[in-house]
């Protein structure tokens, strides 16, 4: 009985979520839909208009390429710093931490306000450049790619690996490519996926601090705010969320996939 109660209300607490997702993508699917409980066609031109239209195909292009340019040197950066830090200096990790906790605790429209301080003279005049959207999407993935680095060293008898492959002739630093990468990628791979997500719909530090001169996909929702029909407006929103949902499926798929291993 009580499960019964239970599955009635999540059901109830889906339906009201979904229920706004679902009338969009109706709506993004219909000809006509005034003064009718239902719609009066269906069509999908408003879907092959988002996909012949240059200045979204770009938008899609920008964000996929600053999101992998971003992770890319995050990854590079902070899988080797990670290792290090739990390996040779475990006082290192506590300074790691704080610094996740601090990545929380500052608001973003506050950091907003700080890196323009900083960074809208010279000689480092990066504001409205790419260059400084790299620095703060590194910073807002920190702790995501971080949690997920030390979750896969932690799960790994670290101290005993490096030791059995000095003692089979193998350097630290052979050992680490070839052993402890390879064991940690797909953990990696997982935060680096949910993190990718999450940067992809990042809006409020991309307007602030470069605007219209870096167009990424939320810019270009943004921007469509006005001059264009509501079915278009809403095949849109239904082609953001569905780009996100596959991200997102894709890392939980693989978290499951390397769980059951």
């Amino acid at each position: 009985m009580k499960n019964k109660v239970h599955m009635w209300i999540v059901t109830a607490i889906l339906t009201t979520l979904f229920l706004p997702i679902l009338g969009t993508l109706v709506y993004s699917l219909s000809t006509k839909w005034t003064n009718t409980l239902l719609p009066q066609g269906l069509t999908l031109k408003w879907y092959l208009e988002i996909f012949k239209n240059e200045m979204f195909l770009n938008a899609v292009g920008k964000s996929f390429w600053i999101c992998l340019v971003s992770l890319f040197f995050i990854a590079l950066i902070l899988v080797p710093a990670v290792f290090v830090a739990t390996y040779y200096f475990k006082k290192i990790e506590k300074f790691m931490e704080i610094l996740v906790l601090v990545c929380f605790a500052v608001p973003g429209a506050v950091s907003v306000v700080g890196l323009i301080k900083l960074y809208s003279s010279e000689p480092f005049r990066l504001v409205g450049t790419t260059y400084i959207l790299v620095g703060v999407y590194f910073v807002l993935a920190y702790p995501f790619v971080y949690r997920g680095i030390k979750n896969s060293l932690d799960g790994l008898n670290l101290k005993e690996l490096i030791e059995s492959a000095n003692i089979l002739g193998a350097s630290t630093r052979m050992a680490f490519f070839k052993i402890i990468v390879p064991n940690i990628s797909k953990g990696l791979s997982v935060s680096m996926l949910l993190t990718f997500s999450m940067l992809f719909g990042e809006f409020l530090l991309v307007n602030m601090l470069v605007g219209g001169k870096f167009q990424t996909v939320q810019m270009y929702i943004n921007s469509i705010k006005s001059g264009y029909s509501g079915h278009y407006s809403s095949a849109l929103v239904i082609t953001y969320f569905a780009i996100l949902l596959i991200l997102t499926t894709l890392a939980f798929y693989m978290g499951e996939k390397n769980n059951r291993r």
